[in-house]
């Protein structure tokens, strides 16, 4: 081995070690210095042929790519234009244009809840059957999930969808 290869201390950071152990703190650094002093390969000329052939490739792929994806930007298909029938008659008279006018919702009917109520006998009372309570707990949300805890003087909507019995 050579040992006039000065090297430094990787733990205290000594400058200038010629030997195989430190002599500010005793590491053994003689794996360092073998790695240090082993030869320097020589850059050759292909490695640097290499790599300008690499960036080459790759410019050329980034290139063509690019160009790829500029001719599918700029390519569109449109639909052929369509001509008017033209009639003769000059006597055209423009389309009668009727505003469309909105109907209004339909008025919900309402019903307070009394003591003994439930579901079924307000859908009896209001609906063709007593099974129709569904109609009720779709128009009222608040219902879903507790359709068998009614309070009282709870204003329920009637919808429009149940036949109105009598009151």
């Amino acid at each position: 081995m050579n040992t006039k290869t000065k090297i430094d201390c990787p733990v205290c950071g000594y400058k200038g070690i010629e030997g195989n152990s430190c002599p500010n703190c005793d590491t053994d650094v003689s794996l360092i210095r073998s790695l240090a002093e082993l030869p320097q390969r020589p850059k050759s000329w292909t490695t640097t042929i290499a790599i300008f052939m690499l960036v080459i490739g790759i410019t050329i792929g980034a290139a063509g790519s690019f160009f790829a994806l500029q001719t599918a930007i700029y390519t569109v298909t449109s639909p052929k234009p369509t001509v008017p029938n033209v009639t003769t008659n000059t006597n055209l008279t423009p389309p009668v244009i009727t505003p469309v006018i909105p109907k209004p919702a339909p008025q919900l009917a309402t019903y307070t809840v009394k003591s003994g109520d439930t579901l079924s006998s307000i859908a009896e009372k209001f609906c063709s059957k007593s099974t129709d309570w569904q109609l009720i707990v779709d128009a009222n949300p608040e219902l879903q999930k507790r359709e068998n805890q009614l309070d009282i003087d709870q204003v329920l909507k009637i919808p429009s969808s149940c036949q109105r019995k009598s009151l």
